[in-house]
């Protein structure tokens, strides 16, 4: 079984899903089970969705809740290697 690769401090793409999509980036802290702590990033209320990337791995996440420095998602979905996807070679928009 595959495994999520993250290291402490690693950078990754942040997008707030809903009416206005917000993207910004933000450090890994920790990662517990289905659960991980992001520093910096957006600003995010408990209960948004948000997606992370980084090096070819998506998660598709929820805010479980924050603090003045960042904040704790529950991992709902997860795809481990997006980078071999051909889905740009046949002109799907991202």
């Amino acid at each position: 079984m595959r495994e999520l690769n993250w290291k402490p401090d690693q950078t990754v793409q942040v997008t707030v899903l809903g009416n206005t999509a917000v993207n910004a980036t933000a450090r890994i802290q920790e990662c517990a089970g289905k659960r991980m702590r992001l520093i910096a990033g957006p600003p995010v209320n408990t209960g948004t969705a948000v997606r992370l990337e980084w090096e070819g791995q998506l998660l598709l996440a929820e805010v479980e809740n924050t603090d003045s420095s960042g904040f704790w998602v529950e991992i709902h979905h997860m795809l481990l290697n997006a980078s071999e996807l051909n889905w740009q070679d046949k002109g799907w928009q991202r």
